[in-house]
This record gives C-alpha cells, structure tokens and sequence, in this order.
C-alpha cells in the first residue's frame, strides 16, 4: 500500500485511485486512510520528507520519528519540536554527514553530524550576530576554533564545552590584543596584552584581570616591572641597570638594587630583573653576584602544550 507522503505544506493525503472491484476498492480505501491518518498526526515529534515525488514512506514505532527517505537515503529533510529544520545527510532517521539546522531561534549551524549531535568541523551562527568556526566535538565547540562577536571582537584559539580554555588570541575591536592562557572563558594564567597605543605587558592574569607580577613596556621602550592584585597595580619598579650592583645571570645582564652589594655586585636579598624584561626572581638572596636562593621566573609564554 502506498501513501503520498507528508510535505510541510501539505498535511492531508492525496487522494488516489485503485482499479478492483467495489469490495476491494472500499478496503483497500480503509487501510489506505488509516495509514494516511497515523502521517498526519500533530503528536509526531520528528517528520522528514523527500524531496523527489513518488518516495516511499516508513512509520516507526509509537512515539519515534516518521522519516520519508528518497530513493538516495543518506539524505532528507527533517522538522521537529516547534520550528526546528534539518536539511542534510541523515542515518537511520539522525542527523549525519554534511547538513543545515536552523533553530527556532533563528541561531543556524552548517557542518558535520554524528549521530544526532554535531560533531566535527561547521560553523554556527547565533541569534544576536556572533559566529563560531571550527571544531565541535558531541554536540559542543571543542577543539580550534574562532568566535567572531556581532561588535568586531575575536578570540582564534582552544575551546572546551563550548568556553574559551586553553590557549588563545582575543583582539578587541577597540584596539587591545590578549595572546595567553584562557580558562573558564577568561583570560587566567601567563599571558602578554598590547594596548593600543603600544603599550606591552607580559605576566599573569587571573579570572581577566592583571594579577601578581610582570614586566611593562612604554611604546617608548622603557620596562618597568609591576605587582598586581584583582587589576590593582600595587607597586612598579623602572628596570635599569645598577652599576654598583652588577648581577648576570644565564649569559643575560640584570637589575638588582640594594645598599648592601659589595665590590659593585649584586649581594643581598630582594627582587632581580632582567634588562630585556624576560625573566625576573622574587625575594631572591644574591652572594657576590651570584644566586644561591630564589627561581628565576620568565614572562615570556611556554610553547603550548
């Protein structure tokens, strides 16, 4: 028995014609029509129809999703749960290969399908104007991405479950440019932001804002070296060379400023720079220029992992 299947503007069965005898005719009508009726049920969660005329239809079990399949059944047309639109491929009635969901919403996602869920390479576009492209993994961003915000903000790196974790790039649209260490959508851990006038800081970060210590440098070159806490700067200190304090290490001059030093080097406790601004050593104990306690600590960021 054949039925014409459900399209999306078109809920009522199309009539046919059989060619038997009036008893046959009336029953074949009855089974017919009772097959027609179960298509057209607004109960049905999940409906996909073919796109070539004369494709054959098949119901699932009570509460499952009525699929019609072209002749090619990899791929369909599938809507469900008040606005929802899949045009894509599909298996055993899921989302699967290469296809288009619009949400009712309006947010639209085009790219792979695993199974129901996206997974794989797309892009998704949301209601208010932001885009996300790049790698989903089970359903949600994960893996390399960009997201592009609707007010020119971009952020190019790692995502996790749909949030900025890992390493990563955010340009702002106003100017300043963050490349470091993201966790829980936020800048958090070692990391170098430039102002837009060419200002330059490389330290820590903590939940977006500066925090403990790292190095600043002037458009004009000079370094100064800076504490924060919660983005309060609590104290800078210019780096410039001591002469009565001289102090190397790794091969690199550094600054160290204490009325203790003796024979014009470094003795004495306290904090050490570096002059190029890569490294630095907090509460550090110097013994005729050399180190004896404290880790030499870089601002520059490791390579990812």
């Amino acid at each position: 028995m054949r039925c014409e299947p459900i399209r999306r503007h078109d809920l009522e069965p199309v009539t046919q014609t059989h060619h038997a005898t009036g008893e046959m005719r009336a029953l074949q009508f009855v089974r017919w029509a009772a097959t027609c009726f179960l298509f057209a049920l607004p109960t049905v969660s999940l409906v996909g129809y073919a796109a070539a005329e004369g494709a054959e239809t098949s119901q699932a079990a009570e509460g499952s999703s009525v699929v019609d399949e072209t002749v090619d059944p990899t791929e369909g047309e599938l809507y469900w749960g008040g606005g929802h639109h899949y045009q894509g491929g599909l298996k055993a009635g899921q989302m699967h290969g290469r296809g288009t969901h619009t949400a009712p919403d309006g947010e639209v996602y085009v790219g792979d399908f695993v199974e129901g869920q996206r997974h794989g390479q797309g892009t998704l576009r949301f209601p208010n104007g932001d885009v996300y492209e790049g790698d989903f993994r089970n359903g949600s961003m994960t893996g390399k991405g960009r997201l592009t915000w609707s007010n020119g903000d971009v952020y190019q790196g790692d995502f996790v479950d749909g949030v900025r974790q890992g390493r990563g790039v955010l340009e702002r649209q106003s100017g300043g440019t963050y490349v470091g260490d993201f966790s829980g959508d936020q800048r958090h851990g070692k990391g170098r932001y430039r102002w837009r006038d060419g200002t330059l800081y490389k330290g820590h970060f903590a939940f977006g804002k500066l925090h403990r210590s790292g190095v600043k440098t002037s458009p004009s070159g000079e370094l100064s070296f800076e504490t924060w806490n919660d983005g309060q700067l609590t104290n800078a200190v210019p780096v410039v060379a001591v002469e009565r304090c001289s102090l190397n290490l790794d091969g690199k001059p550094w600054m160290f400023n204490d009325d203790t030093c003796i024979n014009g080097l470094a003795h004495g406790e306290g904090l050490a720079v570096a002059l190029d601004g890569s490294a630095y050593v907090l509460d550090g104990r110097f013994i005729l220029g050399n180190l004896v306690r404290g880790e030499i600590q870089g601002v520059e960021l490791e390579a990812s992992p």
